[in-house]
């Protein structure tokens, strides 16, 4: 599962988004799924429940109040009643934009407990803190996917790649990477696929999602939930932006911030760049 030997940072050129996209109705039917539990609006979410967005800021002099039939949810309550969302709580937790904070993250049959602090390149040393979680998202991926899909930790960066055998070989290509970016004691994360765009080489399909897109997805949301406190939030952003949708309004080369972090998108050659940094 670790490779002491890493691997260098390709030199990167012009973006290719369009390219990696699928056309039509796929895209939009595919699209509509995996954003619903981004973008629902709060009311439809937790009915009966009247939560106030705080725009990802920290509320202060709230408390913990158990969500019934939910085990390990919590909602964030201040005196006056309001139930919060989409803020930082007095002990730094990250409660979601439904209102509920979870005690931890399910992520392709991979418990992730729920941080309250930013995780720092510095923190994250040669990347093996990442090996236990990201071992048994790699026993999911091989259970769904066999040989298709491959998450390696390096010791400055974990890559999902994928196998392609031709009659001039077998080949690996690079599709979703994490790097540290020591420059900004943060981390850059590699998107070179369309996550809904590769065509269905498995035998099964969620729906209209193509199997491979949706798995490619969840290691999207493993890397950003293990680094930040509001990992799918960064994530959707990330899908966002990439499915030129941009709700979170991430820019070319000028740091934005979602959450607990910054970000900027710099080009590729058929590849999007990521960088991210804390916010605070």
């Amino acid at each position: 599962m670790k490779d002491d030997k890493g691997k260098k940072m390709k030199k990167w050129k012009r973006p290719g988004k369009k390219q990696l996209m699928m056309a039509g109705a796929i895209a939009g039917g595919v699209l509509a799924v995996l954003a619903a539990a981004m973008f629902l609006p709060l009311s439809d979410r937790l009915p009966g429940v009247t939560v106030e967005a705080a725009n990802g800021s920290f509320v202060k002099g709230g408390e913990w109040v158990p969500v019934e039939g939910i085990p390990n949810a919590w909602y964030y309550v201040t005196a006056d009643g309001v139930h919060h969302a989409d803020c930082f709580s007095f002990d730094s937790y990250y409660v979601e934009a439904n209102g509920v904070r979870l005690l931890t993250k399910s992520v392709l049959n991979t418990e992730l407990p729920m941080r309250n602090s930013w995780l720092t390149a510095a923190e994250a040393a040669n990347f093996d803190c990442f090996v236990p979680t990201a071992a048994s998202v790699q026993r999911a991926l091989a259970g769904a996917l066999k040989k298709y899909r491959t998450l390696t930790v390096y010791n400055t960066h974990m890559m999902l790649s994928s196998v392609t055998s031709t009659q001039n070989g077998t080949y690996m290509s690079d599709r979703l990477g994490l790097y540290k970016n020591s420059d900004i004691n943060g981390y850059t994360i590699m998107v070179g696929t369309s996550i809904i765009g590769d065509r269905k080489v498995a035998s099964a399909a969620i729906g209209e999602v193509d199997l491979i897109a949706y798995y490619d997805y969840e290691v999207l949301r493993f890397y950003t939930n293990s680094i930040s406190r509001n990992g799918d939030l960064l994530a959707g952003a990330i899908y966002s932006h990439w499915m030129d949708v941009n709700e979170h309004g991430i820019k070319l080369g000028e740091w934005v911030r979602v959450g607990d972090t910054m970000v900027r998108y710099m080009p590729g050659d058929r590849q999007g760049l990521y960088e991210i940094k804390a916010a605070f």
